[in-house]
């Protein structure tokens, strides 16, 4: 692991059944993790993290993707796409035509980024007004997404960071959420998220075992 925290790692702990590469250092285990930024790609099992924390670490949700999702349904959103996006991806009412809008992010790179310069700095402001909000009311928050970037992880206390095999993932994508495998495949490798692991303070082998994912979860929050 190349993180600072090798230079602690004499006075560090481990967490029984997280990855082999999470280190607690006795600075963390000190601090509260009041807001978390829960990461990881497609498929990798956030939401059932989220439901851990929220059930049993009395944290509030937040998932990125639904703010989006909300993004998309907004008229005044719609009308600011209607302008970098060809015609045959909305409905006559305006709105949008789901599947051909997935279909042509993941065939045409130049119309998902021009959607993605759109639609992030909005989620990321509503996920920051969120946090916040939490912050004042001393309110503890999840906040998750597959799309991190530096801004949004330093207003976090934490960064947890949810691994799983590409396979894993790509079974999840295909027989839970009804995508093809090559959709699938392409949808995960379009995800930059790796980059973000070595800033994780916590890692997260999520292989598919529930039990002992949700045991290693419990062990986070008795930690914190």
């Amino acid at each position: 692991m190349q993180k600072k925290d090798l230079a602690e790692k004499n006075s560090s702990v481990e967490i029984p059944y997280l990855a082999e590469k999470t280190v607690i250092t006795e600075k963390n285990r000190k601090s509260e993790k009041n807001i978390l930024a829960v990461i990881g790609g497609m498929g990798s099992g956030k939401s059932t993290v989220l439901s851990v924390l929220e059930r049993e670490g009395q944290y509030e949700r937040l998932e990125m993707d639904r703010l989006a999702k909300n993004c998309y349904l907004d008229s005044v959103f719609l009308k600011e796409l209607s302008s970098v996006l060809p015609k045959d991806v909305f409905t006559e009412k305006g709105e949008l035509n789901f599947p051909l809008f997935r279909a042509l992010l993941l065939k045409e790179e130049s119309y998902r980024k021009a959607v993605e310069e759109r639609v992030h700095p909005l989620v990321f402001h509503m996920a920051a007004q969120a946090i916040f909000k939490a912050r004042k009311e001393g309110m503890k928050l999840a906040v998750e997404t597959a799309l991190p970037n530096e801004a949004f992880l330093s207003l976090c206390d934490a960064v947890l960071y949810v691994d799983c095999p590409f396979e894993t993932r790509l079974s999840r994508l295909t027989k839970n959420r009804g995508y093809r495998r090559e959709e699938a495949e392409r949808m995960i490798k379009a995800q930059d998220i790796e980059k973000y692991k070595e800033r994780a303070d916590f890692v997260l082998f999520n292989d598919g075992n529930r039990e002992r994912t949700e045991d290693a979860i419990r062990q986070f929050i008795q930690r914190f």
